[in-house]
């Protein structure tokens, strides 16, 4: 703010390239009234204010927002480019608005951006998010030139529409030409690995990882891939190995492994392993305090529990809980438990 001061100060208030800037500057900021501030004051205003200004709304919770702006900025006779559109899109795809959202395909077709790489990446990525896959789908296939993040986008698209057996074809597809693979790449197919129980792909998965010279030790994202994929699959003694090679541990990582060993009966390893998250410096968070309170009350161990209960109350994370539909339903089990087997001392809880 002191050097949008100065800027003023100097006599480049209602400077066009500069307003822009700070427009960018206050969104990223999360400042998005002097943004809009900002814009307001423009004497003049191109393509590249209005955008801005949408993605602010974007980047600080507020798609709608951005989706009016849009409308405005079509009145005010100035053209939107590939990043107007392709950020109005993803608008539609937080809102899951799909009626919208086929209005801005239209136009971009219209206008000839849906062939914009940024564009079309957009466009399969707002019908993924609303639930039309095969737009999704039919957008991919038609697009002259796919990047990475198009391949990502439909491989995520039928990951998360339970499509997985498509999502690990496309897989097959990018290792097949060769295509670059990234971080999302792998969290993705393995999550469709995970969804269908299909051990076979992921340990080829996990194979052409160290034949390949990934370092999934240091990447979180995929390494708590890999250990929810073996815990799905009852691969316990693979997840742990996965698990004690990661440099850093994720508390859902932990969360994973702990319930996966409670979940195969376990639990005396499950809790060394609870006792060893305790011990680290990692917060423990609400919804493994609630998991652990329902595999408690699924093979009704009353005393682990009521101990877990008041570790809950104690940890700050403990007040996740109440805000947690899992973690109610944990802890009504319990409760319900405690009650139907010592119905004298419910009232404690």
């Amino acid at each position: 703010m002191q050097v949008h001061g100065a800027l003023v100060k100097m006599g480049f208030g209602f400077d066009l390239m500069l307003s822009n800037d700070l427009i960018v500057m206050y969104g990223k900021c999360g400042r998005l009234g002097v943004a809009c501030d900002v814009f307001d004051r423009m004497l003049e205003r191109n393509v590249v204010s209005w955008t801005a200004l949408m993605c602010g709304h974007i980047q600080n919770g507020n798609p709608l927002e951005s989706l009016l702006l849009f409308s405005k900025m079509a009145l005010s006779g100035v053209k939107p480019n590939d990043f107007t559109f392709s950020t109005n899109l993803k608008a539609c795809g937080l809102l899951n608005g799909l009626y919208i959202g086929r209005q801005v395909h239209d136009t971009c077709v219209k206008t000839g951006f849906d062939t914009v790489n940024v564009v079309g990446n957009s466009i399969i990525d707002m019908y993924s998010k609303c639930g039309r896959i095969n737009e999704a789908a039919s957008m991919f296939e038609v697009m002259p030139v796919r990047n990475l993040i198009s391949w990502n986008a439909m491989i995520a698209g039928y990951t998360v529409a339970g499509f997985c057996k498509k999502a690990l074809v496309l897989f097959r597809k990018m290792q097949e030409g060769e295509e670059f693979l990234d971080e999302f790449t792998f969290t993705s197919t393995l999550k469709a690995c995970s969804d269908l129980g299909a051990i076979k792909e992921g340990n080829q998965i996990h194979a052409f990882l160290i034949t390949g010279g990934f370092l999934y030790s240091v990447n979180t994202a995929i390494a708590g891939a890999l250990i929810d994929l073996y815990v799905k699959c009852g691969e316990l003694f693979m997840a742990r190995r996965v698990f004690s090679h990661m440099e850093e541990k994720h508390v859902i990582s932990w969360t994973a492994l702990i319930l996966g060993y409670a979940q195969e009966g376990n639990l005396e390893e499950s809790m060394d392993l609870f006792r060893q998250l305790r011990e680290s410096s990692i917060q423990v968070d609400g919804f493994i305090l609630s998991s652990m309170m329902g595999v408690f009350a699924d093979f009704a161990l009353v005393q682990q529990g009521k101990q877990m209960h008041a570790f809950a109350i104690k940890v700050p994370s403990g007040v996740d809980i109440s805000d947690n539909k899992g973690a109610v339903r944990g802890a009504s089990s319990f409760q319900l438990l405690l009650y139907t087997f010592c119905p004298s001392r419910h009232h404690q809880i």
